[in-house]
């Protein structure tokens, strides 16, 4: 083996590691992002597309009835009406956006509604396992805005099912390296 092949390799072995690592890490931050209580929040976003999250945004907004909310990345095939009470459909407060398919699209419309409503704080509200990302890449596009993570519990169970259920690692691994990419 020559001296090439062995630093190739040498690079590569690192490399895994590193990504290992990291990963690793994600896993055990997803379960450990504490939930933002006690916020003095103008605004409330929900990512769409798990389970419960608009639930969980709709009960932190009525105890936040000052505030705005955000419903963002509905899909356009979604009734209004099927997914929100009657008296957030004429509630100034309370804005959907059908146009995001993406969680940077998602990033883009928050900042966009926040500027125009004049919101600094805002709750992030959206799965357990895309809480990193989202606010990663919130904080990164985000300049002058303050974003309070609450993640709701997917029914992932982590510890019971990671190293069984190649489609849960699978899921996982794909959402660190978007997580990885949003850097």
């Amino acid at each position: 083996m020559t001296k090439l092949n062995k630093l190739l390799l040498a690079l590569l072995i690192l490399s895994v590691l590193i990504f290992l690592f990291g990963f690793i890490r994600y896993f055990f931050s997803i379960k450990n992002f504490e939930t933002s209580i006690n916020v003095n929040a103008q605004g409330i976003a929900v990512l769409t597309g798990g389970k419960g999250r608009i639930a969980e945004a709709i009960k932190v907004f009525r105890e936040n009835s000052l505030s705005y909310l955000l419903i963002s990345g509905v899909d356009k095939s979604v009734r209004i009406e099927d997914i929100v009470p009657e008296d957030f459909l004429t509630n100034p407060r309370v804005s959907i956006d059908k146009n995001s398919q993406t969680t940077l699209d998602n990033a883009n419309e928050i900042i966009k509604w926040s500027n125009r409503n004049s919101i600094k704080n805002i709750i992030i509200i959206t799965s357990d396992y895309h809480i990193p990302r989202s606010m990663l890449i919130l904080t990164n596009r985000g300049k002058g805005l303050a974003f309070y993570p609450h993640p709701v519990a997917s029914s992932i169970d982590f510890e019971k099912n990671l190293l069984k259920d190649t489609k849960i690692l699978k899921f996982l691994i794909e959402e660190y390296v978007k997580y990885l990419l949003s850097f």
